[in-house]
């Protein structure tokens, strides 16, 4: 419509009228453009905001499933503990006998830094990543996943010098429990079978136990440092704008 009222004013050589349709054609096309690009950066907000969001959401998730592994951990070492109390004396009381059975039961098992990555590999995927503005935010983020990647490429190196030990204790106890528990505060001694008198005695035994629980504190050191980038992480995630 604007196009034939231009040939037209053209046709009657209205030149007021054509440069008053070229404004207004002009005036029109940036506008356009603009609603377009404003709407473009109001999504990009918004996609941004969502996305925190959801990072936050799994950074949650993520330090709270690393706690858990942590104090885990720890309840293995405190058993480990008595363990080695127990055989070095070469006495256990019997109300502790749950427990030190628990700690054989358990030891070895241990679970390595844990990360939700829904949201940065779908970030990374989608080229989103950009959308977090804050240069210092996506790094923080690159450098959690980086420590958690690195921190669970070494699981075979522990995982070799644990199960020899692990291996040994297994073959002078025997364990008849009813069903599979995982880290379990205490077992029914009825259903664990060993030679408290030969164990004290056998150093191999012992230093089997404690390697393990040195393997067990390294475990948690893992699990902590990434427990804390990630806490830390989060705590950037909730203060960004």
């Amino acid at each position: 419509m604007i196009l034939s009222r231009v040939i037209q004013h053209v046709k009657d050589q209205h030149w007021t009228a054509v440069f008053l349709d070229f404004v207004i054609v002009v005036l029109g096309v940036f506008i356009g453009l603009q609603v377009q690009d404003w709407n473009t950066a109001r999504k990009a907000r918004a996609d941004a905001r969502e996305y925190r969001e959801r990072l936050i959401t799994d950074m949650e998730i993520s330090v709270s499933r690393n706690q858990t592994q942590i104090d885990v951990s720890r309840q293995q070492v405190d058993q480990l503990d008595l363990v080695l109390s127990a055989l070095t004396a070469c006495h256990l009381d019997p109300d502790k006998a749950g427990t030190f059975d628990a700690g054989l039961y358990s030891m070895g098992r241990f679970d390595l830094p844990t990360m939700v990555m829904g949201t940065i590999d779908e970030l990374n995927s989608t080229g989103d990543f950009r959308l977090i503005g804050d240069p210092a935010l996506r790094r923080s983020i690159s450098d959690t996943v980086r420590a958690y990647r690195t921190e669970n490429a070494i699981e075979p190196q522990i995982t070799g010098r644990i199960v020899p030990h692990v291996n040994y204790v297994r073959s002078r106890v025997r364990f008849m429990l009813s069903k599979n528990t995982d880290n379990p505060p205490s077992v029914d001694p009825e259903k664990v079978f060993y030679n408290f008198d030969a164990l004290c005695s056998d150093q191999q035994f012992i230093n089997a136990v404690a390697a393990v629980r040195e393997m067990t504190q390294a475990v948690i050191s893992l699990n902590q440092e990434v427990h804390d980038r990630q806490n830390r992480l989060l705590t950037e995630l909730k203060e960004a704008p």
